[in-house]
This record gives C-alpha cells, structure tokens and sequence, in this order.
C-alpha cells in the first residue's frame, strides 16, 4: 500500500453519529482506520469501539497502526454479517453506525487486487479472499445477456451491450486474465472522451457483481438500524448514485409509519418508524475538502436516529 486515505466528511460525520460519549460504537467498513480514529477522539475513555472490515489486510494493519485508548475490538467480516458479530461479542445493542461505502487503500492500490483500469493486474476484484467467484469468472463465463445486464444495473453503462459482445468475441480468441487487456478490449470501443467514465463504470460494475455489493448493503442497513438503542444513530457515506438510492429509500421506508400504496385509503400495512432521519438532504463536501481529498467529490453523508 502506498498511501493512506484520508476519511471522508469526518467532522460532520463525528457531530452526526456521536451523542453518548461513552457509547458503543461500530465502524462497519474499518479500511485504513481514519473514521475509527475520529470517533476514538471524539469519545470518553469509557466508550467501546469495534471496527468490521471484510479485508484482512486492513484489520492487521489497523491493529498495528491504530493506538486506541478505549476498549476496541477488530474484527474480520463482511458489514453484512454486523449484528451476529456484535451479538458474538456481546454487544447486541450499539450507540452509533458508521458505514463508508468507499474502496479503501488496500484494493485501490494494489494491483494484484484487480479493482483499478490503471495498473496491469490479475482481474480479481474481490473484497475478500473467501469469496469464491472473480471478475475474471465472470467475464470469462457470463453469457451476453448477464453481461449486459452486469454492466447496464450496477454500472449504468449505455454502451453495456456493445462492451458485452466484445468482451465476448475477444474471450473466444484467448480469456481474459487481466485489468490491462479488460480495460485495453474497452478502449477500443469507446469514444475517445468518454473512455475513463466508461472504464470506471464497467470496472465498478463487475466490482459490485463480484462482491453482491448491493445486495450485502441492503441486508446490513436493516440489520445495522435493528440494533441501535434508542436515540443510537446511524451514518452512512455513498459514493455513487446506485448506493445512495438504496439509503434514501430505506431511510424512507424505515422513517414512515405507513408504506402501503397511495391508492390505498385505509393504512393494511401497520408498519410503524423505526428511525428518523436527521439530514433530510445528503451532506456533501465543501469545495475545501475536494480541494484536499479529491476523493471526496461524490461522497453524500446520510444520517438518522432510531426512535
């Protein structure tokens, strides 16, 4: 790894989440460690911190990194297993949720991981070494259609079908193995000037493929929101559009004590509010912070509060 990213909307993020200083505290995507050591600060040495991440490299770095006053846990899991973890360890009930739905350092630089279109390496792309299926799986054995539909869902790519048969019609000659000759296949059919949106949008959507990436988010969120004590608040940072309406619609549907269809004039649903959202807007990043951390550019902050 050759650099270290700087967390994202902290400040905000720590006024946010934090409203019981000796709480219990969990960061569900640890990566390099920057919210936990935020949130380290922000708290009493009476305060339990317990960060989550599916990549190994990051728990043994933050292990040997991280000096935490407080009681801490790291612990080497996917966000979606959070409440048996908790549970495992004897937490059931938390004070605060952080989820960063960002990459971290270790999958962005390092090549071997697969996940970037700039460097030449095995096309991997998983979070974790346990998962069993890589990008070079699937675009070496998905057929067109699941291809087309990789690429149009989780990428929103208007030219999914065009990549999808050339992808298809190169594999036939030799597999693809590598981001260099994915990446060099998608040039090829692609405008010049919207070559690097189209490259991050077929890589982020083989990226979320392999990892159930959308499917794990929905499943954590509910089960991050079923665990807060009451006033417990849960925060959580999206990075593009995909992500960011499966949090708005959750907020929503979790923030409203009827869902049932507007046609309907009697409520038959009897859902009640489980939280309240407290930035009725996402938060975003002053022009100060993308000045310093590019990285930062599409973050949004969502947040709410369990009632």
């Amino acid at each position: 790894m050759t650099t270290i990213h700087v967390p994202v909307l902290v400040n905000m993020t720590m006024e946010y989440l934090v409203n019981q200083l000796d709480g219990v505290y969990v960061d569900a995507t640890l990566g390099t460690g920057g919210h936990f050591r935020a949130l380290s600060e922000k708290l009493d040495q009476n305060a339990v911190l317990i960060g989550i991440d599916a990549d190994p490299t990051a728990i043994e770095y933050c292990k040997n990194s991280l000096v935490i006053p407080q009681k801490h846990l790291y612990i080497n899991s996917n966000f979606e297993s959070i409440k048996a973890v908790c549970f495992r360890n004897g937490y059931p009930r938390v004070n605060g949720i952080l989820m960063d739905l960002g990459l971290s350092s270790f999958g962005l630089d390092n090549q071997q991981r697969g996940f970037s279109y700039s460097t030449d390496g095995p096309l991997d792309m998983r979070f974790s070494p346990d998962l069993t299926v890589t990008a070079k799986d699937i675009v070496n054995s998905a057929d067109q259609f699941q291809l087309e539909t990789i690429f149009r869902n989780y990428g929103e790519e208007r030219h999914s079908r065009l990549i999808a048969r050339a992808i298809i019609s190169e594999r036939n000659i030799e597999p693809i193995n590598t981001t260099g000759r994915l990446a060099e296949i998608i040039r090829r059919r692609t405008h010049p000037t919207h070559v690097t949106k189209t490259l991050s949008r077929i890589f982020q959507a083989l990226r979320i493929a392999v990892n159930r990436e959308l499917d794990v988010l929905e499943k954590a969120v509910k089960d991050a929101i079923s665990m807060l004590e009451t006033d417990g608040r849960i925060a959580i940072i999206t990075y593009h559009s995909l992500e960011d309406r499966i949090i708005k619609q959750l907020f929503k549907t979790e923030s409203s004590d009827c869902i049932c269809p507007p046609e309907f004039p009697i409520c038959q649903c009897n859902h009640k509010a489980t939280i309240k959202k407290l930035t009725g807007k996402p938060i975003l990043p002053d022009r100060a912070e993308i000045r310093m951390n590019s990285r930062a550019r599409s973050a949004k902050l969502r947040v709410a509060v369990k009632i």
